[in-house]
């Protein structure tokens, strides 16, 4: 039987984290690509956002996601796809961080829990306090 210790796999980490950002994106401009998007002074879509620039979003994303203990693609992906349906700061939103935190459902299935504990309002909310700088910001 083949074992790999655990320094040979991190040597795989960088290229899996790669394809993630890039399955992410893809979907992104497959499934979203005329979401607004608004960076700084510039309002674009998400089609028309530089390749490069795309996935250095996601990538920041991902980073957000992974903050919250979100692990698993499915749920990091979900994080960042909400990131740009709804507002690059909607974790920022009171019961939206609330339940992101919630430390009695396990880190990855909060994603899924959004939905069950959050209301249209919620999100109308979310959409109306979109600030393009926490594109940007340090967490």
């Amino acid at each position: 039987m083949l074992r790999m210790r655990p320094e040979q796999l991190q040597v795989f980490q960088p290229v899996a984290e790669a394809n993630l950002v890039n399955r992410i994106a893809d979907h992104l401009v497959s499934k979203h690509a005329e979401v607004v998007v608004r960076l700084g002074q510039v309002t674009t879509t998400v089609k028309q956002l530089p390749a490069e620039v795309l996935k250095g979003l996601v990538r920041q994303g991902i980073a957000r996601a992974r903050s919250y203990g979100l692990t698993w693609e499915s749920s990091a992906g979900g994080f960042v796809v909400i990131l740009f349906v709804a507002a690059p700061n909607f974790d920022a939103h009171l019961l939206v961080r609330r339940v992101l935190k919630d430390e009695r459902v396990p880190a990855d299935l909060r994603i899924q829990h959004l939905w069950h504990r959050t209301t249209p309002k919620t999100w109308a909310k979310v959409r109306e306090r979109y600030d393009p700088a926490a594109w940007t910001k340090e967490r």
